[in-house]
């Protein structure tokens, strides 16, 4: 019974784990619009605040048995994710492009496709089973 627990805990804390290194990227290069000059303290807390609750939000939703299909396909998953964090971002800041919505929908589009694309590498297949 503790071994299960704690695989359960060890999935809980990758997934977690994933989104705070896939989503922080995206979202500090396109807060920055690609000019890492410009990164500052702000910034890392602003990208850690959404990838934070990006991961907490995946955490939560894998608890639900139909995610499963979600998490074990590479697309969804990486669907998912975008979805996820166009939401999160949009109401975290506001957005530093032309448009209420386009920083939003264009760190979920590279989050998505920075998830898909890691998770056909051997390194995204570290925590999974």
């Amino acid at each position: 019974m503790n071994s299960k627990v704690n695989e359960i805990i060890k999935a809980k804390l990758s997934l977690f784990g994933e989104a705070l290194a896939k989503v922080t990227p995206a979202c500090l290069m396109l807060m920055t619009q690609g000019n890492v000059l410009a990164l500052t303290l702000a910034h890392w807390i602003t990208a850690l605040k959404t990838s934070g609750i990006v991961g907490l939000i995946l955490v939560v939703l894998s608890f639900s048995v139909k995610t499963k299909a979600i998490r074990d396909n590479a697309y969804s998953m990486a669907g998912l994710v975008a979805l996820v964090t166009m939401l999160v971002d949009y109401n975290i800041h506001p957005s530093h492009f032309t448009g209420d919505t386009t920083e939003a929908l264009m760190t979920g589009i590279a989050t998505g496709l920075l998830w898909l694309v890691v998770s056909f590498t051997p390194l995204g297949k570290i925590g999974t089973k």
